[in-house]
């Protein structure tokens, strides 16, 4: 087998070797104070999460039905004090269920500019989180105008709408839109009068009497502007099938409310990449210099 010999001592390296070694060590210090910058950087760059732990305002909204026990038209009505929230098809038994809640992210986004600086941060995940008195399947609420608890299918879709009110009617509903401005199932088509935005359809399955379950939301422009700008966010939940029948705490609750959990990272500061994209074209303009220059002295052994 071939042998590399070592250069004997003393005996000047040939300069295509000098020159290879010295651009080698350009080459490393270079990588090596760049990758310390990036380094830097990532490590500034470590998430903080704020819970929202409940709503500012939410009401559940009904259609009635002819077995309903408080009518078969409810439409008008507001059920903003109650202590539920409710999402049923039209086709069920007391007929449909939807729900419109609405959270204030003021808190969160003071903390994020706290931490990070004023908006040197950018939202990464926003987390929703319902439990519910009534969590078990087949269970019928005591409040008898709502269906037995059923797993399903629902969808959640966000408001441009936030100026909606929630008004005080308890579960037998007091009057609401068009009589006043608390909100009602006749304020629907004002609720999406601004706008919306699909974020998804979600299965319910009854996990248990309060219980949360969480339901990442997604990155939709519109949310995220929302929530970033540190105001109110509305969402509304209607029934994706003709199956589901879900019942989660209203902030009325004595506990348990509707939670949101919003996640922010920090964003590199431009000064901080500007550094690091210096170092790099410092390296690409010296590095063909360095190949033409001929070593510095007898560069020995």
């Amino acid at each position: 087998m071939a042998s590399v010999m070592p250069h004997p001592p003393g005996q000047q390296i040939p300069d295509s070797a000098a020159k290879l070694l010295l651009n080698n060590r350009w080459m490393a210090r270079l990588i090596a104070i760049c990758g310390a910058l990036l380094t830097l950087t990532l490590l500034a760059r470590g998430d903080t999460i704020f819970t929202i732990n409940t709503t500012t305002a939410d009401a559940f909204l009904a259609s009635g039905s002819p077995v309903n026990p408080i009518g078969t038209d409810l439409t008008s009505l507001n059920f903003g004090g109650a202590g539920t929230l409710a999402i049923a098809p039209a086709s069920s038994t007391k007929g449909e269920f939807n729900s419109v809640i609405k959270f204030n992210t003021a808190a969160a986004i003071s903390q994020f500019n706290t931490t990070y600086g004023t908006g040197d941060w950018e939202i990464t995940s926003l987390t929703l989180s319902l439990a519910s008195n009534f969590g078990v399947q087949g269970v019928q609420p005591n409040n008898a105008i709502f269906n037995t608890i059923n797993a399903g299918r629902f969808g959640i879709d966000w408001l441009g709408y936030n100026n909606w009110v929630e008004g005080i009617g308890g579960g037998m509903g007091s009057p609401g839109y068009p009589s006043n401005s608390s909100v009602s199932f006749n304020s629907i088509p004002i609720l999406f009068s601004a706008g919306s935005a699909s974020l998804g359809t979600y299965t319910y399955t009854p996990p248990g009497n309060n219980v949360y379950v969480s339901y990442s939301l997604p990155l939709v422009s519109n949310l995220v502007s929302d929530a970033a700008a540190g105001g109110d966010v509305s969402l509304y939940f209607f029934a994706a099938d003709n199956q589901v029948s879900y019942l989660f705490n209203s902030r009325s609750f004595s506990a348990n409310h509707p939670e949101l959990t919003l996640t922010a990272t920090a964003v590199p500061e431009p000064s901080a990449l500007a550094f690091v994209a210096t170092a790099l074209g410092v390296f690409l303009i010296l590095f063909p210099i360095c190949q033409r220059l001929p070593p510095r002295g007898r560069l020995m052994r």
